[in-house]
């Protein structure tokens, strides 16, 4: 968690991304331990966020499944800049998803393993799938877990979002 010693040996040349014998990086140590100012730094040194460790987990799974909202929060937003596309889907706004992908978003790009239509699906939002949907995503691609779509909607207890994906 010290912030100015990371800085410090970031300046002399570690790399950001130095993974171990697990591939874990500084960033899953920092999100593991809840260190978010460390996390920050990283993150804006080039930290690879959606990085995966020998056992599929991320960043973002580290931190929650350490309970820390603050590094869930700060990993979150940065998975929103990097990816607009699944930020759209996960609170269904269907006009900011069609400048997206005006824009050319890819429309089955994976943040942090699944797709926007995953995410739109996991959300309940069935206005976001249908568009997704409509535009060409794939309905079967599943997330790092293997989880589809549908089996996130019908998890969830999504029946309308089930219903269209069927």
């Amino acid at each position: 968690g010290h912030v100015e010693a990371a800085r410090l040996v970031l300046e002399k040349g570690a790399e950001v991304d130095r993974a171990d014998k697990d591939d874990w990086t500084p960033l899953f140590y920092a999100c593991c331990n809840g260190h978010v100012d460390v996390a920050r730094l990283l993150l804006d040194k080039g930290a690879e966020i959606t990085q995966a460790s020998k056992n599929g987990m991320t960043p973002l799974d580290v931190a929650k499944n350490n309970h820390h909202d603050a590094v869930v929060a700060l990993l979150e937003e940065q998975l929103d800049l990097k990816f607009p596309l699944h930020a759209a889907a996960r609170t269904g706004d269907a006009d900011a998803m069609t400048q997206v992908l005006a824009g050319g978003a890819e429309i089955d790009a994976k943040g942090d393993g699944a797709t926007p239509l995953f995410v739109a699906c996991e959300g309940g939002h069935v206005e976001a799938a249908r568009l997704l949907l409509d535009n060409g995503a794939e309905v079967d691609r599943a997330d790092k877990w293997g989880n589809t779509p549908l089996f996130t909607a019908c998890w969830k207890g999504h029946v309308d979002a089930a219903r269209l994906l069927l």
